[in-house]
């Protein structure tokens, strides 16, 4: 599997780099579901320093925070570039 596989990973990774050990300290995750239990909306936000990253919406909820942890990782690595 490629690098592209994992976006919390490589988010987390990249998290490291900037902040060291204390990287899980500046990263926050607001995750929560709508609609009827037979057809559920997940809803991920993932904050670092309090800033809004990444925003995303699927059916699952590791999908949510996977596609929501890709858009904060690109913009990280934008940042920096």
């Amino acid at each position: 599997m490629s690098g592209d596989d994992h976006p919390r990973q490589n988010l987390n990774n990249e998290l490291q780099k900037i902040y060291g050990p204390s990287a899980q300290d500046h990263i926050r995750w607001e995750v929560y579901s709508q609609g009827p239990p037979n057809n559920l909306i997940w809803h991920a936000t993932v904050y670092i320093d309090d800033m809004n990253y990444g925003y995303a919406s699927s059916r699952t909820r590791g999908g949510a925070q996977d596609e929501a942890a890709g858009k904060a990782y690109d913009y990280l690595k934008r940042e920096r570039s």
